[in-house]
């Protein structure tokens, strides 16, 4: 399942300088130089937690700044279960029950030893770099280093509340093809691209690697996504008026009998 990244030699030397033809490379990255706010289609969705696999069809749906949502379907039909990932917080709704909780990325000790919040998320599910402190990624440039040895060229960020991010640009494509966070606490995650084709003048991946290591705990996700539209749309989050909100440890025990 898991997919090999690009690697650079370990006696690479990091400057703070970026070289011209790298910095060309980086800046035309269509990681980059592409406006890819929102993106909408069909995936298989793999899912392993600490050895319990699970796999299903859905959808995902992402509108930058607004939200991210993926939805779990039956025979690719009826959706049976929706995770929607909001700036603030992140909503589960178990469609067959008619419930849902809410729960801030505070409060889901997993993210926080990875260090994922939603900008972060939003981003590598876009295909995207970014910089962590909030900044456009060209303006934050100046502030990472870069190796140009191996296959790709490796950007890395400066230490931002105790996360250091590293992005794998391929030196053929231009292509994004490995985002990676390292925590200071150990916990890390690591999101692998494969498969790029074009859509609608875009390129984009077909298939995306997930995989998250908290301290002791560990996750993979894999989407292969299809019938991908990269067009703007207006992002709705799942209606809940007629459910009933109960708490993350009882929503956790409905999705895990699916």
């Amino acid at each position: 399942m898991f997919l090999v990244g690009c690697q650079t030699k370990k006696s690479a030397v990091e400057t703070k300088k970026i070289d011209v033809e790298s910095m060309e490379l980086i800046t035309s990255s269509p990681s980059v130089a592409s406006q890819r706010t929102c993106l909408s289609g069909n995936a298989r969705l793999s899912v392993d937690v600490d050895g319990k696999s699970f796999s299903a069809k859905g959808t995902m749906r992402i509108k930058s700044g607004e939200g991210v949502q993926i939805g779990v379907t039956a025979l690719g039909l009826v959706e049976l279960a929706c995770v929607e990932f909001m700036p603030q917080n992140m909503r589960l709704i178990y469609k067959v029950g008619k419930e849902y909780t809410d729960v801030a990325y505070s409060e889901v000790s997993f993210l926080q030893k990875t260090g994922i919040d939603y900008r972060m998320l939003e981003s590598v599910l876009l295909n995207r770099m970014f910089s962590p402190d909030g900044r456009p990624f060209l303006q934050a440039l100046d502030d990472m280093t870069c190796s140009a040895e191996g296959e790709c060229v490796t950007v890395t960020t400066k230490e931002t509340n105790g996360i250091v991010y590293r992005f794998y640009v391929d030196k053929s494509t231009g292509e994004l093809v490995q985002s990676e966070g390292q925590h200071a606490d150990g916990g890390k995650v690591i999101c692998r691209y494969s498969d790029f084709y074009t859509v609608a003048g875009v390129t984009f991946p077909h298939t995306i690697q997930l995989t998250l290591h908290g301290t002791g705990d560990a996750a993979s996700l894999q989407f292969v996504l299809d019938r991908v539209d990269t067009g703007n749309f207006t992002f709705a989050p799942r209606r809940v008026t007629s459910y009933r909100k109960c708490n993350p440890e009882q929503m956790l025990k409905y999705l895990d009998k699916m």
